[in-house]
């Protein structure tokens, strides 16, 4: 069910129109403006950073210049150049690869030490400031949750052949890139051929969950929060037929993976990009907002503050994710390559 955003967030909310396409202002919702505008380079979803940014500007009157579907190519041509004073991405790979670039101011270390350990670039390039964790999707009509396979690499058993559906989203990347860091690249292929041979690629991670909810698959594996908006459209979690799994033990079937904030070491307004990001990774800032604001909103994203877990969602403490450092994820060309090379693209 929708939970009510709190305290200022609402406020901001209910009275800021910002973060439009390609570039529009944010007002702020105090009236006072503080002089200060902070470009913002994004592939995050739109809302939340339209809930975040409204929120920031109606406590402290800083205005943002936001322009959506940014990416590291875009940056990285930009050079010197960018207009770019932070960067917010939805998946750890892109903030990764633009640390890995040397194009992003380390980040402070009070702001990092906000966050739960392991969830943050290694080196300090970026911070985490929400996650999402892989799952698998299952419909109950059509299998017990006794008969689901108890990890990633038992759903390529051939008694699942042609029940389950996946998707080569930037996630699917990422976890492609995951396994061949810790598994190596033959058994990262020889998993992945048997992907395509005995699964459904659906495409898109939102055709995953619909077609699991309509009793088309008997599961799918997709990120945790699509399920959770569609239970919020449905009329609640209780409505839905297809329900939330988390495999087990430790597995990379569980991955967390951050959303990244990062500055740009082009930007002239590094202080008030360190200010931002502390804000965004506080409990009281923007970390409040992701735990409680409405789903529409928050997208029943995970906040990543120590001791802070979604209203939505719940905490990420319960699921059993391996550990691993998210800047590896720098390199996840090599995972694109490599699903290219298989036909499991989605370019």
């Amino acid at each position: 069910m929708r939970t009510a955003l709190v305290g200022v967030a609402a406020m901001a909310l209910i009275a800021a129109g910002c973060g439009g396409d390609g570039g529009d202002d944010s007002g702020s919702a105090s009236g006072d403006d503080s002089g200060v505008t902070l470009t913002m380079y994004t592939d995050q979803h739109a809302e939340l950073i339209e809930g975040l940014t409204a929120a920031y500007t109606a406590e402290t009157g800083v205005r943002f210049d936001i322009q959506n579907g940014a990416t590291v190519g875009q940056i990285e041509a930009e050079g010197a150049a960018s207009r770019a004073d932070v960067f917010l991405s939805e998946d750890p790979g892109p903030a990764a690869q633009l640390g890995a670039k040397d194009l992003l101011e380390p980040v402070d270390q009070s702001t990092l030490d906000q966050v739960r350990p392991g969830l943050s670039s290694s080196d300090g390039l970026w911070v985490a400031y929400a996650a999402r964790s892989r799952v698998l999707y299952y419909n109950a009509e059509k299998i017990d949750e006794a008969d689901l396979p108890k990890t990633l690499a038992d759903i390529v058993d051939p008694q699942y052949k042609g029940e389950f559906a996946w998707a080569p989203s930037g996630a699917f990347v990422a976890t492609t890139q995951y396994l061949l860091a810790t598994e190596g690249e033959a058994k990262t292929t020889e998993f992945l051929k048997k992907v395509k041979a005995n699964g459904v690629n659906e495409q898109k991670n939102g055709n995953v969950r619909d077609t699991v909810e309509a009793g088309k698959h008997a599961m799918g594996l997709s990120n945790h929060y699509y399920w959770w908006v569609l239970a919020d459209e449905s009329g609640g979690p209780d409505t839905m037929t297809s329900k939330i799994y988390h495999f087990p033990t430790e597995d990379p079937g569980n991955l967390i993976l951050s959303s990244g904030a990062g500055i740009l070491k082009a930007s002239d307004q590094i202080d008030e990009g360190q200010e931002f990001l502390a804000w965004l990774t506080s409990p009281e800032g923007g970390q409040k907002l992701i735990a409680d604001a409405d789903i529409d909103v928050s997208g029943a994203q995970y906040p990543v503050a120590k001791g802070m877990d979604s209203s939505i969602a719940g905490s990420l403490d319960d699921i059993e994710s391996p550990s691993f450092d998210m800047d590896e994820l720098a390199n996840s060309d090599q995972a694109q390559k490599l699903l290219k090379q298989l036909g499991m693209s989605s370019g």
